[in-house]
């Protein structure tokens, strides 16, 4: 998989790497989500790309997350790497 710079230069995406990273985390902090819930954000954050093209941007964030352990892919479901207990909040 080329890297996310790389995707979002030759796509001339209007994100930063580290804006397309915090959208990742912001769509899984409510909860799993599929690639393609993540991957129609991305698309609605930057109407000039198409589904195919904000699919593979997000894929690229989620692996670069998950190398990270900020997210974990499981059965093709995103979630975010620290889960939300019942009555706990984050610190």
């Amino acid at each position: 998989m080329p890297s996310l710079q790389y995707l979002i230069d030759s796509m001339c995406a209007n994100f930063t790497a580290q804006a397309l990273y915090a959208l990742v985390l912001e769509v899984v902090a409510d909860g799993p989500r599929s690639l393609r819930d993540i991957a129609r954000k991305v698309a609605e954050r930057d109407p000039s790309l198409d589904l195919g093209s904000a699919r593979q941007l997000a894929e690229a964030a989620v692996e670069a997350l998950g190398k990270k352990g900020e997210v974990r892919v499981q059965g093709g479901v995103v979630y975010g790497a620290r889960v939300r207990k019942e009555g706990v909040g984050l610190r």
